[in-house]
């Protein structure tokens, strides 16, 4: 960012592109945040990963998303941590593996993300991909509850 022009043009698109996707004009938010993202913007990252994800406004393209989702939590996005913890735990975009979603998960959590100690808090109660350890459900439900 050279000067203040270029910057304010740059939030604008940013501003612009969020109200988009929140309206959920995902065309409009994908030709606004594409290229921040490309500049490796975060929120843009998250967000566009989070419309290839889910094929909003677009062909859905998993592994994609992921990979922005990646780019995104590399710069601590708290979203994009839980959002990479789902994609291992759903298989979505990357290989299943629960092991990694739970530690996906506990990153979140470290940003004080309640989605994110809920979803552990199932992973234990349920038992059925990890072993089940309704002590340790109960703590991460707890710890949500705090902050939620």
């Amino acid at each position: 960012m050279s000067n203040s022009n270029e910057t304010d043009a740059y939030s604008a698109d940013l501003n612009s592109g969020i109200a988009a996707f929140d309206s959920k004009n995902f065309s409009m938010a994908y030709q606004l945040l594409a290229p921040l993202a490309a500049q490796g913007d975060a929120e843009s990252l998250w967000r566009l990963g989070m419309m290839q994800m889910n094929g909003l406004g677009m062909v859905e393209n998993q592994p994609l998303g992921f990979e922005n989702f990646i780019q995104a939590a590399k710069q601590n996005h708290v979203f994009a941590h839980h959002m990479i913890g789902v994609a291992y735990m759903t298989g979505e975009g990357i290989e299943k593996d629960i092991n990694k979603a739970i530690e996906w998960f506990e990153k979140a959590a470290e940003f004080d993300l309640p989605g994110a100690m809920y979803a552990l808090g199932m992973l234990y109660e349920d038992g059925k991909e990890v072993p089940q350890d309704t002590n340790k459900a109960q703590a991460w439900y707890a710890r949500a509850e705090k902050i939620a």
